[in-house]
Order: structure tokens, then sequence, then C-alpha cells
């Protein structure tokens, strides 16, 4: 199937510019549209997080954040314009991010969602709802529900034994030399 956005691009935000698109997103998403209090969208944990941006050319059109720990990544705040949620564009998003997942290691995901969002994640992405308590969140109507699965190893993950270079490299830029890097 042709993308109706084939411009669409995910983008590692390692500039200031890059954290606004992905807060303004979710303050459109999230804050304005659901009205869910700003204090539980915008929290410490977004100081800790790698943040994609989803972009149609120049527009920023979606994001979410990923927390890492010991053996998974931890999808959050998962948003996306009106006009670009669509299965097939949230599919193609989230799945630019799963390269970028599994390059550093990891191969488990786990994500926390209202029960039809978690519906999504396991049609989408054949995870699975996990046999645990729901979460109940002040202020939303429904539980949460937690979904986890695989996905694919990377062929070249980073590790300890990659080059010193990839390693001092930013985030997400590990196959090109740095600016800082003499030749």
């Amino acid at each position: 199937m042709v993308s109706k956005y084939p411009n669409l691009r995910c983008q590692v935000a390692t500039t200031p510019e890059h954290v606004r698109d992905a807060m303004i997103l979710r303050s459109i998403c999230f804050v304005h549209e659901h009205g869910i209090s700003p204090s539980f969208i915008f929290d410490g944990n977004d100081h800790q997080a790698t943040h994609f941006i989803f972009y149609d050319g120049a527009e920023p059109v979606g994001s979410l954040r990923v927390r890492w720990f010991a053996d998974f990544a931890k999808y959050e705040r998962t948003c996306f314009r009106e006009k670009y949620r669509h299965p097939f564009t949230v599919k193609r998003c989230v799945q630019m991010t799963f390269e970028h997942v599994a390059r550093k290691g990891y191969t488990k995901v786990l994500t926390q969602a209202e029960q039809r969002l978690a519906r999504l994640w396991t049609h989408l992405f054949d995870l699975e709802i996990v046999d645990t308590p729901p979460v109940e969140i002040e202020g939303h109507p429904e539980p949460y529900l937690t979904v986890a699965g695989s996905i694919p190893a990377s062929t070249d993950p980073i590790t300890m034994q990659s080059s010193s270079a990839v390693l001092l490299r930013v985030e997400g830029h590990w196959d090109g030399p740095s600016s800082f890097e003499t030749t």
C-alpha cells in the first residue's frame, strides 16, 4: 500500500527545537484535545527519555518518548495530530523507532495504554496485553493496561565492543563521523 504521506520521517530529538516540537504535539493531543492534566503529560521523565518526533516534510505530526530499563524499552506519550491518526501511518511511524531501539540492543518493548489503544498496539505490532493489574490514573476514565512484546534484534547493535568513535556520537547518528572526529 502506498502511504498517504510519503514524506514521513522519524527524528530522534537532538536539538531544543526537536524537543519543543514533541512538547507542542503533546500539548495539542493530550492537554487541548483530551483535557489531560499537563502535570501528568509533562513530568521529570522527560529529562531521562529519548524523544522521537515524526515529521511530514518539515511539519511535526506525531511524537513519543522511550524510557530505557534493564532489558526493555518503555514507550510513552505516543501522540499524533488528528489528521495523522490512521493505523497505517501510526504503524509506519512507530516501526521507524524500533530500528533505533533494537540498535541500542533492546528486543523487548512495553507500553501502557487505555483499553482501546492497548488493542491498537496488539493489532499493529503483535504485542500482547500482560496479565498484571491495570493502573488507575486520576482523571482518566479507563485504567491503563500493560502491553508488551518483542521486536526484531538489530544485526549491528551498539555494544561495549563498538568503536570508541561510535560511542561518542550523537544519539541515533552512529553510522557517520561526528563533526568532532578527525579524519
